[in-house]
């Protein structure tokens, strides 16, 4: 992902870079996966704010937007972050692959103007990229400006940061009715209250509702050593609302590998300057909770689950490139291979799919002075599946962060699935 991360040898005959070994260990193992644990886990439903589109405009400041949202050259997303449970059940041969999916209390707010143009886009902080008509029929790319998360009732500046990011949608004909997905990957820029001076990544992955708002899924994880707001203790439960969307479902994991014996690998050079990278890992369910309030204020939790898939993913990216920073990322795209298996280890399906826009930043441990590192994210479609996942339809997201010699990581995925007759979900 990072240069940074490792320096390739000069060879003798001065043609080529000798590939590094990613699994030394420049600290043990399992000291570079604790620190890589030391994060701020935020899952969250995102669902469109009642009456924003009456007030919604591109223009800050200007409510009299003479360009239109509908059919205009991007949207005025603001959107109500709720607490969110999708757990993962055990795959067999008679249930197939399911989950339980809670959608809960609204806990926070997610602002952001989606620009979209007719080029191709940069990451470019801070600026309105070539103006581009918004079409729901076509793959667009698109620029989210001005993005805000607040968390909990407080003053501006309190549990908050901003962001900025980039995205695309995807339309899809399902049952012969329209689809627009809608997936981004962004940074934290500035954070306030308990954000302050931490670094962290957002994915999202939902659907543009027929109001021109975003429903789905939010992500987020902060770099958070000291445990300002992560915590081992147990969370209180959400108060579920009636599913915003049943026709869709999330299944959303935690991956790790099983332990320092499992090395990582390159594979054969794709070309244009760029390695591939294979790394096996072992994904299980997870229950990421989080309070917006109470007498400790703002609190992220997890608990882990049962191992319920195996994942190869074979990483492209380009070893040279200078440390990805907030305001030039290192891109990265992946290959990936998830193997669901029943309790004796029969598999039960498969699924196949990748990040076709992912971003990547260099990543400092504290405690580990020296130790490479990288924090990445990304997003892009399903493209196949087999056995109880046979044509399977909808979007991944990676928000992840690894460290580099030795090869530690720790995985946040989420699949989104089109389900509209609920045959992914679990009573």
């Amino acid at each position: 992902m990072s240069s940074t991360t490792v320096t390739p040898a000069a060879p003798a005959d001065g043609k080529s870079p000798t590939l590094p070994d990613v699994n030394h260990e420049t600290y043990p193992y399992d000291l570079v996966q604790h620190l890589l644990n030391q994060t701020a886990d935020f899952n969250t439903y995102a669902t469109p704010v009642p009456g924003h589109l009456e007030t919604a405009t591109l223009i800050p400041g200007h409510p009299e937007d003479f360009f239109g949202i509908d059919g205009g050259y991007g949207l005025d997303i603001l959107c109500d972050l709720r607490r969110f449970d999708s757990t993962i059940h055990m795959p067999s041969v008679d249930m197939g692959v399911g989950v339980t999916q809670s959608v809960g209390e609204s806990s926070g707010r997610y602002r952001a103007r989606w620009l979209f143009s007719a080029t191709g886009l940069a990451w470019t902080p801070g600026q309105n990229p070539p103006p581009g008509i918004f079409d729901p029929w076509y793959s667009q790319r698109f620029n989210m400006l001005d993005c805000r998360f607040e968390f909990g009732n407080q003053a501006r500046d309190a549990n908050a940061f901003d962001a900025y990011g980039i995205g695309r949608t995807y339309p899809v004909m399902i049952h012969g009715r329209p689809l627009l997905f809608a997936a981004g990957v962004g940074n934290l820029m500035q954070g306030y209250g308990k954000f302050a001076d931490l670094e962290g990544t957002f994915v999202m992955t939902g659907t543009i509702t027929p109001d021109l708002g975003f429903r789905g899924s939010i992500t987020f994880r902060a770099v958070d050593p000291d445990g300002r707001i992560r915590t081992d203790d147990e969370l209180g439960s959400l108060t579920s609302i009636t599913d915003p969307d049943p026709s869709s479902t999330f299944m959303v994991m935690h991956g790790e590998k099983k332990d320092s014996n499992v090395k990582t690998t390159f594979g054969p050079p794709p070309g244009g300057g760029l390695v591939s990278l294979i790394t096996p890992s072992e994904m299980r369910a997870a229950q990421f909770n989080f309070m917006a309030s109470g007498h400790r204020g703002l609190k992220t939790s997890i608990q882990l689950g049962q191992h319920f898939a195996n994942m190869t993913a074979t990483v492209f990216f380009n070893l040279l490139a200078p440390p990805g920073t907030a305001q030039k990322p290192v891109p990265f795209t992946t290959d990936e291979l998830y193997t669901f298996l029943d309790e004796n280890g029969e598999t039960i399906a498969t699924l196949t799919t990748g990040v076709v826009e992912g971003i990547s930043f260099n990543l400092k441990f504290p405690a580990a002075p020296g130790q490479p590192g990288v924090r990445f994210a990304g997003f892009g479609p399903i493209t196949g599946g087999t056995g109880a996942l046979a044509g399977a339809r909808g979007m991944l997201t990676v928000n992840s962060l690894i460290g580099i010699a030795p090869h530690a990581l720790t995985l946040v995925h989420v699949l989104h699935l089109v389900d509209p007759e609920g045959a992914f979900r679990n009573a």
